[in-house]
C-alpha cells in the first residue's frame, strides 16, 4: 500500500507527497512515524487479508493516537508540523479501515481536529511548501465533510484560500473551485432538507447561477488542465463506454472530478425544486419570466447531469492504472492508495444519481469493490454495498455485506471545531 509518489514539481500528484518533505529535513518523531506505520499495516493488512498485521496497525494507531494527545497539550507541540501530518493520517487510517460505525465519525473529528490546528498555526504557516500543501490536503478532507453533511464551509478555509497570492495558475483554478463548492455548502445548509420547497424560487436562482459559474470555469481553465479523451480498440470490463480519459498526473484528474461531483449535486437539486415548483406553483414568476424556462433548464440540468456522470466514470481507468496495451498474462500492478481515495466521492456521487441507468451503477459499485479489495480502502465496499442496494448513504443503518463492512452512517449536522482527536 503505497500512498508517496514522486513529488510534482507544480502541483503535487499526491496529496500527502510533502511526507518525503519532512523524511528528509527533520528526525521523525514517533507519533508521526506510528501514523505512518498503522496506515501502511493496514494496507498490507488489508490486500493480504492477514488478521496479525491488523492487529499491529491498530496497535501503532493507538500509540500515534496516545502521542498525540500529548502533544496536544503543549501549544507549541500542537502547532508543529508533524502533529498536523499525524492527524491527517490518522483520517486516512480510518477512511481504509472503516472497520465499525464510529469509522465516520472518528475520520471527522480527526479532520475537525486538524482545522482547529491549523487555526492554531496561522496563515504565516501557508507560506512555505509543506504548510501550503498540508492546507490544500486539509482543505479536501474538509469540503468532502461540508458536502456530506450539508454544512457551511468553515471561514478558515475560504478566507486562507482567497488570501493565496502564490498559486500557479493550475492551483488558482483549484481554489476558484473551493469557492464555488462553498457557494453551494451555503445554499444547501440554508435548507432544512434535500426536499425543503420553502423558498424555492430563491433556491433555484441561487444555484442556477453557481452553475453558470462552473460552466464558465470549465470553458476557461488553464491550459495546464487540458485532457486527453482516448477511443477503445476493444471493449474492456475496466472501461464503462467506449472512450476513457487520460490526464497529465493524479492531481488534475482529481481537479476535474471535483468539479463534476459539485456540479452535479447543484443539477440536482435545480431538478428537485424546478420540479415541484412546476407541480404546486405553475403561477411563479420564474417560471413565465423567460419563454419555456422550465423546459430549457430541465433539459440543460438533464444532460449536464448525464454528461458529467459518464465523465466521472471516464476517469476511472486513469485512476485505477488501466492499460489497453498491458500483457494480459502478466499480474497488473496495483495502483497507489492515495488513487483510491481521491476517486471514492465522485464515483459514489455519480453512481448514486437517479438520471444513470442500472448498468452504470452497477459498473459504479463493482470499481469500488475492487477498489476495497484490491487496494485495500475498506470505506468503499459499504459505497458499493450502498449503490446496489440503491440507499442513501446518510440513511444507512448498520447493514453487513458478507464480510462485516462497516456502515457509515452520517449525521446532518454543522462542521463544528470540536474534539481534537
Amino acid at each position: 500500500m503505497v500512498y508517496c509518489g514522486k513529488p510534482s514539481k507544480a502541483c503535487g500528484e499526491c496529496h500527502i507527497d510533502y511526507l518525503s518533505d519532512i523524511y528528509s529535513s527533520e528526525e521523525v518523531g514517533s507519533g508521526l512515524a506510528d501514523s505512518v506505520a498503522s496506515l501502511g499495516m493496514v494496507g498490507l493488512a488489508n490486500f493480504w487479508k492477514a488478521p496479525n498485521i491488523m492487529s499491529n496497525a491498530v496497535i501503532k494507531y493507538n500509540s500515534a493516537m496516545r502521542t498525540v494527545s500529548s502533544q496536544l497539550r503543549d501549544v507549541e507541540q500542537a502547532k508543529s508540523d508533524q502533529t498536523l501530518i499525524s492527524i491527517l493520517l490518522m483520517g486516512l487510517y480510518e477512511t481504509n479501515t472503516c472497520n465499525s460505525r464510529q469509522s465516520m465519525e472518528a475520520w471527522k473529528k480527526h479532520i475537525t481536529g486538524a482545522t482547529a490546528l491549523m487555526q492554531l498555526r496561522g496563515k504565516q504557516a501557508l507560506r512555505t511548501p509543506l504548510g501550503y500543501h498540508m492546507f490544500i490536503h486539509l482543505r479536501a478532507q474538509v469540503l468532502t465533510i461540508c458536502i456530506q453533511r450539508h454544512a457551511p464551509i468553515p471561514r478558515i478555509i475560504t478566507e486562507w484560500s482567497n488570501e493565496i497570492d502564490f498559486e500557479t495558475p493550475e492551483q488558482a483554478a483549484a481554489t476558484a473551485l473551493v469557492n464555488l463548492a462553498s457557494r453551494y455548502c451555503d445554499l444547501r445548509s440554508s435548507m432544512s432538507s434535500f426536499q425543503d420547497y420553502s423558498d424555492s424560487e430563491r433556491i433555484i436562482t441561487t444555484a442556477c447561477a453557481i452553475d453558470n459559474d462552473y460552466d464558465l470555469w470549465a470553458k476557461t481553465c488553464p491550459y495546464q488542465l487540458i485532457y486527453q479523451t482516448m477511443t477503445l480498440k476493444e471493449r474492456s470490463e475496466e472501461v464503462f463506454s467506449d472512450h476513457y480519459h487520460v490526464y497529465p498526473n493524479l492531481w488534475v484528474a482529481t481537479v476535474w472530478n471535483n468539479y463534476r461531483a459539485v456540479r452535479l449535486l447543484v443539477n440536482e437539486l435545480i431538478l428537485d425544486q424546478m420540479c415541484h415548483l412546476y407541480l404546486n406553483s405553475p403561477e411563479s414568476a420564474l417560471l413565465w419570466n423567460d419563454v419555456c424556462f422550465f423546459e430549457n433548464q430541465v433539459l440543460a440540468s438533464n444532460t449536464t447531469l448525464l454528461q458529467l456522470c459518464h465523465d466521472i466514470c471516464a476517469t476511472v481507468p486513469f485512476y485505477l492504472g488501466f492499460d489497453p496495451n498491458a500483457d494480459k498474462r502478466m499480474p497488473r500492478a496495483i495502483p497507489k492508495a492515495v488513487s483510491g481515495n481521491m476517486l471514492l466521492w465522485p464515483l459514489y456521487t455519480a453512481g448514486y444519481t437517479d438520471l444513470v441507468s442500472d448498468m452504470m451503477r452497477n459498473w459504479v459499485a463493482g470499481r469500488l469493490r475492487w477498489i476495497s479489495d484490491v487496494i485495500g480502502i475498506r470505506q468503499a465496499a459499504p459505497l458499493a454495498f450502498s449503490l446496489r442496494r440503491k440507499q442513501d448513504i446518510l440513511k444507512w443503518q448498520n447493514e453487513k455485506e458478507d464480510d462485516d463492512v462497516c456502515s457509515p452512517i452520517l449525521n446532518v449536522e454543522s462542521l463544528a471545531i470540536e474534539t481534537m482527536i
